[in-house]
């Protein structure tokens, strides 16, 4: 699967895989569950839809392809 993500998305996972240091395999379970954990918090229904889209769209990708990402934070 080639999952694309927008800058937004991009940006989103950038902040959360800062957060664990380390971008390993591991490192897509972990963003997902912060992510999730996170969630219920945001009161901004714009974050919540950015959020909501990339859980969907890190659910269905592979350990392999989030390894292959190529994650850089734009301005």
């Amino acid at each position: 699967m080639d999952t694309m993500f927008t800058v937004e998305e991009s940006n989103l996972i950038c902040i959360f895989v800062s957060e664990n240091k380390a971008f390993t395999l591991e490192s897509r379970n972990e963003v997902l569950k912060d992510i999730e954990r996170v969630l219920p918090y945001l009161e901004d229904t714009d974050m919540a839809e950015l959020s909501g889209r990339v859980i969907g769209k890190l659910r269905v990708m592979s350990d392999e392809e989030f390894k292959r990402l190529e994650l850089t934070e734009a301005e």
